[in-house]
């Protein structure tokens, strides 16, 4: 590859936050790409994500997070609150002195749009309604590929930033599908103004409630923190995809299952379920990707990342931040390699994948954790200490539990690979 001399271009299928944050990590240094997206371009995506301190260190050097960060809502911490409303515990997703920045949950739709008006900004082109179908070859000058529509393109790398459905895994994994976790996430939008709030309380929001039946999370979503995410998980059996989407078109009896037992919740709790809205609930089955030793085809020319690598549950709220730190970590090595023709992509490409695996391997336990601490307290107290999520601010101080996690700078790790074996 380091000889071929030919120009060089990315193509990304996917034009969701992976595949559209990596063409802007790719233009920062002057790397040729294009985006693939499935749907129309005036398709909208609900719901919000949550952004830590990791992903948003790398969004700001792309010069994404100043756009961004006055459009959702900024805070450091999830409350962990029991029955009575007292907080025990908190579980940081972000820490302005420790590591420079809140966490920020802010609308998918967005964001996707405000990367999409970075795109135009700087001419890096997208395309819509473009429905990958399969890599017609793979040879030592790249990759040629083929369209739905019976399109063929040619580009020098392929990479699947295409979900955790990914139509580009298949191909360097046939046999991979993804995995129920056998957990249902249930969710909808209400007003702040209708909660009930404990007097005497100062109860502070993002919160995850404590009841019989596991927790339930309360989280603002807008700027001025007037509209609340409100959700919780339950087991439920698996469905294929068009069995969740009668589920979730039936509205009636998934308002029904949501409100189930409600007055076993606390109050406020209650006074969310109270005003649930038909049209407004949705569910969210949590599917995860068997660990993928390999990101790569045998010919290391046609790349997957983001959730097409490693579905993480939202539990942690690291998923798409694990993404950026994709999408951010393989632009600035690929740079490396593209600058120097003489150095070797495999040997970039190795490096990526294992400093990439060891921080998802780390997050997935984290995540592991926080699962189980939203299970009621009985089935908490069946599995072992470790297994459940513990508060450490004795021993870490506050906020500095994730440090690993929050403080690592990605620029800084890149650094360390030397380039060995060039």
């Amino acid at each position: 590859m380091a000889q071929a001399q030919k120009p060089i271009h990315i193509s990304i299928i996917g034009g969701g936050l992976a595949g559209l944050s990596l063409s802007l990590a790719l233009h920062l240094h002057s790397i040729p790409c294009k985006v693939y997206e499935l749907r129309p371009e005036s398709s909208k995506l609900g719901g919000a994500v949550m952004l830590s301190p990791n992903a948003l260190r790398a969004l700001d050097s792309l010069g994404i997070y100043p756009r961004i960060r006055d459009q959702g809502f900024n805070f450091e911490s999830v409350s962990l609150k029991n029955g009575a409303g007292a907080t025990s515990e908190r579980y940081y997703f972000g820490h302005e002195e420790l590591y420079g920045y809140k966490a920020l949950r802010i609308y998918r739709q967005v964001l996707i749009e405000e990367l999409r008006a970075m795109m135009r900004e700087r001419g890096i082109p997208i395309e819509f309604e473009k429905k990958f179908s399969r890599v017609v070859e793979e040879t030592s000058e790249g990759v040629t590929f083929e369209f739905a529509d019976g399109g063929i393109e040619f580009a020098t790398l392929l990479i699947g930033a295409d979900g955790i459905h990914s139509k580009v895994r298949h191909y360097i994994h046939p046999s991979i599908t993804p995995v129920y976790s056998g957990q249902l996430a249930i969710t909808t939008a209400i007003p702040k103004s209708v909660l009930r709030f404990p007097p005497g309380i100062d109860y502070e929001l993002p919160a995850s409630i404590a009841g019989k039946a596991g927790a339930f999370v309360l989280a603002p979503q807008d700027v001025d923190g007037s509209e609340i995410l409100a959700g919780t998980q339950r087991v439920f059996p698996e469905h294929d995809r068009a069995g969740w989407d009668r589920m979730a078109a039936a509205q009636g009896e998934l308002k029904a299952l949501f409100q189930k037992d409600m007055l076993d919740w606390p109050d406020i709790v209650q006074s969310a379920l109270e005003n649930v809205r038909e049209g407004n609930i949705s569910i969210w089955p949590y599917y995860t990707v068997p660990r993928l030793d390999q990101w790569a085809s045998a010919g290391r020319k046609v790349i997957i990342l983001g959730d097409a690598a490693h579905a993480i549950p939202p539990t942690a709220g690291q998923g798409v931040n694990q993404a950026f730190e994709d999408t951010y970590t393989f632009a600035l090595l690929l740079a490396k390699v593209f600058k120097n023709r003489t150095e070797k992509f495999e040997v970039m490409l190795a490096f990526w994948q294992r400093f990439r695996l060891g921080r998802v391997d780390r997050v997935l336990d984290v995540t592991k954790q926080m699962n189980n601490k939203r299970l009621p307290k009985t089935e908490q107290d069946k599995l072992a200490k470790e297994l459940v999520w513990q508060y450490e601010t004795e021993t870490t101080g506050e906020g500095g539990q994730l440090g690993w996690l929050y403080g690592l700078r990605l620029d800084d790790e890149v650094e360390k690979w030397g380039g060995e074996g060039f």
